[in-house]
Order: structure tokens, then C-alpha cells, then sequence
């Protein structure tokens, strides 16, 4: 059963927070010391009586050929040929798409840069992370034991050492 206490000691924290969250009254606000201008605000509250002078919107005749004399060439022929020109010419670099492709120089400094950092140093080991390996080990051998077809000679010793050599990403 909850003290009697307790349920005061939420009620008086309720009361507190409440009165942070309500303005004081005008009585308790202190009092403005000289004229604050700014006229970034001035500026910006004159600024929806400025949309009188502005002229409507309107299509008006000929800019319709003007406009697409020049944007249509422009955004069907130039932006394209530019973007896959600028794409075949990264293409043929050496390291183009390096984190795609392994093996290429940029992705060994990479993976070099990463490997020196004390975090990263063992992530590629098939046993980092675990909190203890060797209890991984012991009742992965006795999972195999139990599941091994019968004349295997296969153990978990061998496969794990050649596991532990094979190479890939």
C-alpha cells in the first residue's frame, strides 16, 4: 500500500510544474526600460501591404516562345548530355563505384583506415562479439556430434580454421 506521503510529495511536484507553465500575471512582469525598435520586424510586418504594387500574373503573348526557345533545348538536350557524359567519365576512373567493387585500391585504404581504429580492429573474426567464444565453440561441438551424419570426419576444429581463412566480403 502506497504512503500517504508519496501522494503529497506528487501532488506538491504537480502544483510546482503546473506554475511554469502559465504566464505571470501583469502585476509580477518587470518593467520595459526604453523603446526596443528593431526594424527587421518593422520591415517584415509592412511587407503583405507591399503585394499592392506588385503586377498580377499573367502569361503575356511571346513569352511563351521565348521561354521555351530556351528551356526546352536546355533541360531535354544539355542537362542530359552533360549528367551521363560526367557519368562515363567517372566510370572510367580507377576508383569508381569503390565501395561496389572490391578490391580496388580506395576500398583497401578504407578498409586499412577501419581496421586501425580499436573498435574495428577484429570485425572481420567470426568470433567477435561474443561474450564468451569458447562456450560458442564447445556446444557447437556437441551440436555437430549429435547432428553429424554418421562416418563424417568432419570436426568443428578444421572448419572453423578454414573459416577462418576464406576471404569473403
Amino acid at each position: 500500500m502506497a504512503r500517504p506521503g508519496r501522494m503529497l510529495l506528487v501532488a506538491l511536484a504537480a502544483v510546482l510544474g503546473l506554475s511554469y507553465c502559465f504566464l505571470s500575471s501583469p502585476e509580477k512582469l518587470p518593467k520595459a526600460k526604453g523603446v526596443d525598435f528593431n526594424a527587421a520586424v518593422a520591415a517584415s510586418a509592412a511587407l503583405p501591404a507591399l503585394t499592392m504594387l506588385a503586377e498580377d500574373a499573367e502569361a503575356k503573348y511571346g513569352d511563351n516562345r521565348k521561354w521555351s526557345a530556351v528551356l526546352v533545348p536546355l533541360t531535354t538536350l544539355v542537362f542530359p548530355a552533360v549528367a551521363m557524359g560526367s557519368f562515363v567519365l567517372y566510370s572510367f576512373q580507377e576508383d569508381a563505384f569503390w565501395r561496389l567493387v572490391p578490391g580496388t585500391k580506395r576500398a583497401a585504404e578504407a578498409e586499412k583506415a577501419w581496421r586501425e581504429h580499436p573498435l574495428f580492429k577484429d570485425s572481420k573474426d567470426p568470433m567477435f562479439g561474443l561474450l564468451n567464444p569458447d562456450d560458442y565453440e564447445k556446444g557447437l561441438e556437441e551440436a555437430w556430434e549429435r547432428a553429424k551424419p554418421a562416418g563424417s570426419t568432419v570436426t568443428v576444429k578444421d572448419k572453423l580454421k578454414q573459416l577462418s581463412k576464406q576471404d569473403s566480403p
